[in-house]
């Protein structure tokens, strides 16, 4: 059949719907008309695939005239699809360190790949629409659709002390391809440094470089050190002890639990334990036909809820927590410890990025699995028994 994905599409064409399990689907992936089964990721309103033979293909909303889409829609869609991208795909190309957008400063942009992301999260006054970090190193992502950054914002970022960088996107409205779509955001679309910490810096001076001695680091600080360094060895060598780590390996998703992530000896528990809970907790949810999303507070509840959280490390202030992360990189606090492993899952393609902050939703791949092993217990608890079984089952008379 004729796809007809490049023809008449304009800048306020509608190329991606909310599917039923509430993440992203392109318009070429959809069956078409109400079929689609797929919502306005801005309004909410239920949409229409048209895939005709004359005009580009694109989603429309039900009962609205010619069915355009509302303000809002293509932005919202575009935006979102960028942030969920990224987060599953955790690489991207960054630019190059040109300050006055012509001489290069050391560095001449390359591919970058990092450990996870985590979408929306607050830092300071601001919520960058990503946050990707490799080992100890934070890297802010701005996704510009419509309006530039005004400077107020550029020295609010500036004033964080974190290297952040802008994708314009506002070139990419027309570019219906989903291929196409996901090399731009990825690689083409034109970015620039909002802020990198190598850009202020001032030449050093001739002659041989001095090297600045260390600060030592306060007691407190040191204290802090010692005891997560001590909790992590008895994460590491903790066995499990809950029976939903079992359930998980039977379905099938043994890959899923005991990841290693920042933050581990914030737990009083193996990673086994921990992980394990949570994602039952999720999957029983979707498997009862509600969302199957892993929101992160209320994962971060149910372990406190359990006990489960070592409270020294779970209540620091923020000053504390800022300097154990500096003093040790395998630091986080609880929160950013399960983002970390929500987005392993998500790379290893058991969970999806939601666009919304903390949130991730179970994949359809991963839930068929999940109820075929399922089928499987039920089928072997339950079949078929031999005469003389049912004989010796009744027991003397």
């Amino acid at each position: 059949m004729r796809e007809s994905v490049t023809g008449a599409c304009t800048p306020e064409s509608l190329l991606f719907g909310e599917g039923v399990a509430g993440t992203l689907v392109h318009i070429s992936e959809v069956l078409p008309g109400l079929a689609c089964g797929c919502r306005c990721p801005s309004c909410g309103t239920l949409l229409v695939a048209r895939k005709g033979e004359q005009l580009g293909h694109h989603f429309g909303h039900c009962g609205t005239a010619d069915e355009r889409a509302c303000r809002g829609g293509p932005e919202t869609a575009l935006h979102r699809f960028a942030k969920e991208l990224l987060a599953s795909r955790l690489a991207l190309m960054l630019p190059p360190l040109n300050p006055d957008g012509k001489t290069q400063v050391g560095y001449a942009g390359s591919p970058f790949r990092f450990d996870s992301a985590i979408l929306e999260h607050r830092l300071g006054t601001i919520i960058p629409d990503v946050i990707v970090r490799r080992g100890a190193r934070d890297l802010m992502l701005e996704f510009r659709v419509t309006h530039a950054f005004d400077a107020d914002k550029v020295a609010k970022i500036t004033s964080l002390g974190t290297a952040a960088v802008e994708i314009d996107l506002s070139g990419l409205l027309r570019t219906s391809s989903r291929n196409a779509l996901e090399d731009a955001i990825l690689n083409q679309a034109p970015r620039r440094w909002l802020y990198n910490p190598k850009l202020c810096r001032t030449p050093a001076p001739a002659g041989p470089a001095k090297r600045r001695p260390a600060p030592s680091p306060s007691r407190s600080t040191a204290t802090l050190e010692r005891a997560y360094a001590a909790a992590c060895r008895e994460a590491h060598a903790m066995g499990t002890t809950s029976l939903a780590s079992k359930r998980i390996e039977a379905d099938g998703l043994s890959r899923a639990i005991g990841i290693d992530v920042v933050g581990m000896g914030c737990f009083r528990v193996s990673p086994l334990d921990w992980q394990a809970v949570v994602l039952v907790s999720v999957l029983d949810r979707a498997l009862a036909g509600r969302p199957g999303v892993l929101l992160g507070k209320v994962a971060l509840q149910q372990i406190r809820e359990r006990a489960w959280l070592h409270a020294r490390f779970s209540r620091l202030a923020g000053a504390e927590a800022a300097a154990l992360c500096t003093a040790v990189p395998s630091f986080a606090p609880p929160a950013e410890a399960i983002a970390a492993w929500a987005m392993e899952l998500s790379r290893q393609g058991i969970l999806v990025p939601s666009s919304a902050r903390n949130q991730w939703v179970v994949r359809r791949e991963t839930l068929q699995l999940v109820r075929e092993a399922c089928l499987r217990r039920s089928a072997s608890a339950t079949g078929p028994t031999t005469p003389g079984a049912q004989r010796s089952s009744r027991g003397p008379v």
